[in-house]
């Protein structure tokens, strides 16, 4: 963000985040915790990292008792910080800003599910289902319209509305 502010040509009262499944977990977290963007847009987010791992992991029938507790460890070790410090269903209660969830409704890896649980943890967040999977570049064509409606909502509402973060 810091990169972006800098640029002569950025309005910077009109940023916002979009990310990609870690990517949406990356662009959540960043958002709970600063005040420099006005919107987030979510694709395909998961709940819970550790809950996509265990699924992952069943779905390839590896035996789950001490392998998970390993491979855990390990990977919040290389992270430097827990699945529940990152964990979306966590982090999105802290968003203060508009935040569109888009989640294709044949999403196998991540179920649709887990789009309903993060809307329910937070008052900013709405919920956009699409026909698709986990890749959604063609799924949001014929959506591009409510993508820029919300995102002109979110930067026509005055700031001290709007800004992401903590206080």
């Amino acid at each position: 963000m810091a990169c972006l502010r800098r640029q002569p040509n950025i309005d910077t009262r009109r940023l916002a985040l979009l990310g990609h499944s870690v990517g949406a977990t990356a662009a959540l977290l960043h958002a709970a915790h600063h005040d420099d963007v006005r919107a987030v847009v979510s694709l395909s987010a998961f709940a819970h990292p550790g809950e996509v791992m265990r699924r992952f992991m069943a779905e390839k029938r590896i035996p789950q008792a001490l392998l998970v507790w390993y491979v855990f460890r390990r990977v919040q070790q290389a992270i430097g910080t827990t699945f529940d410090e990152i964990a979306p269903l966590n982090t999105l209660a802290a968003v203060r800003c508009p935040t569109l969830l888009v989640h294709g409704i044949d999403h196998h890896t991540v179920p649709v599910e887990d789009a309903y649980r993060l809307l329910t943890a937070s008052s900013q967040a709405h919920l956009l289902l699409v026909d698709g999977d986990h890749d959604l570049r063609e799924a949001l064509a014929p959506h591009g319209r409510a993508l820029v409606a919300f995102l002109s909502t979110a930067f026509e509402a005055p700031p001290e509305h709007s800004n992401c973060g903590a206080d």
